[in-house]
């Protein structure tokens, strides 16, 4: 069994983060992962959330931060 992330994103949010790590904004991250730019902005802001962060920029830096 993989090991889960402990905020708990789902696979397509991690996905997501991945993505987001790689400095790529939803449009680009929506083509690369096949999928439309709204779902994608959705589970950025599930993984805004799950992050408590406000923008991508806290999610980076917390990224960097957390082993």
């Amino acid at each position: 069994m993989a090991r889960q992330h402990p905020l708990g994103p789902t696979r397509q949010e991690q996905q997501v983060l991945t993505l987001i790590a790689e400095g790529l904004g939803n449009k680009e991250a929506a083509r690369r992962l096949s999928r439309s730019p709204r779902t994608v902005e959705h589970q950025v802001s599930a993984v805004l959330g799950k992050f408590n962060a406000a923008n991508r920029m806290e999610i980076l830096l917390r990224l960097r931060g957390e082993p």
